[in-house]
């Protein structure tokens, strides 16, 4: 997705692409055994994950527009304790020392961002951190959704399916209404309507690169949320949903190596702090 927003990609093409090749994933990772359930729980229960899904992911690209990958993503690991509450609360999982040191570590981080004097050294869009929020809220939907579906006895399977569907609907929606909005700048708007129905109009360089990223990153989305479902249903949400957010960390790794991107002193701790948070997960039993 970084690499997507460099090269000025459009999200709408990333996203429909990501959201075309994981629903592929989750056809064949079923080996053909999904059984589909059109009852209205289901439906209802994937359309709330899939709002949680798209909308993450699209605030996920706009942050990264204007802020690096490293930081980014790491900051995203803001719902893991919404996360830990509510498996706590909600579902009896216990709260002990490390799982609060870890909340609190978590909590440390977002405020050395928000309170560094040196932020506009490389985030200079005072959007980036409603973005960055937003966004988290909304992958909570997505994956703390994940958990109340399996506690409810749903095939997980088959909600990330039809989740998937409904994003490639919506990508699809959204990139129909951006190309029509362009067309109709110098066209009257049956002229627009008519050049919409080409595949020319859709195949520009930016796009097509955006589909090639989407395509991948699509691949990646859905083995891990494959896993992630599967990992949910033998293990504590808490430390679950702890070691999937770690991937932040192979992000920090990746985007300093490929993109070369600096941070702060206050950054750096922040995401030092990330680190330390995470790592702590290993301690829960």
């Amino acid at each position: 997705m970084k690499s997507a927003s460099i090269k000025k990609c459009s999200d709408h093409y990333v996203l429909w692409g990501l959201y075309f090749t994981g629903s592929l994933v989750f056809l064949i990772t079923s080996f053909g055994n999904l059984s589909f359930n059109f009852d209205f729980a289901v439906l209802f229960a994937a359309l709330l994950i899939a709002i949680g899904s798209y909308f993450g992911n699209w605030l996920f690209i706009k942050a990264l527009e204007v802020g690096p990958a490293s930081l980014t993503a790491s900051m995203l690991n803001i719902n893991l304790p919404i996360i830990i509450l509510m498996s706590v609360f909600i579902y009896g999982e216990e709260l002990n020392n490390i799982k609060i040191a870890i909340i609190f570590l978590l909590l440390i981080a977002v405020l050395l961002v928000k309170l560094d004097p040196n932020e506009k050294m490389v985030i200079k869009d005072k959007k980036w951190f409603i973005w960055v929020v937003l966004s988290s809220g909304f992958l909570f939907l997505r994956e703390g959704g994940l958990k109340i579906t399996l506690e409810l006895g749903f095939n997980n399977q088959i909600i990330l399916f039809y989740s998937y569907i409904i994003c490639l609907l919506l990508s699809s929606i959204a990139i129909v209404l951006k190309e029509y909005n362009i067309l109709k700048q110098n066209n009257n708007n049956i002229d627009a309507m008519q050049k919409l129905k080409s595949l020319n109009s859709y195949l520009r360089k930016s796009n097509t690169y955006g589909l090639y990223f989407g395509l991948i990153t699509g691949i990646c989305s859905g083995v891990g949320l494959c896993l992630y479902s599967e990992a949910l249903i033998i293990g504590p949400t808490s430390l679950v949903a702890l070691i999937f957010s770690a991937r932040s960390m192979v992000i920090v790794v990746m985007s300093y190596l490929l993109h070369k991107e600096r941070l702060s002193m206050f950054q750096k701790c922040s995401v030092l702090f990330l680190c330390i948070g995470l790592s702590l997960a290993s301690f829960i039993k």
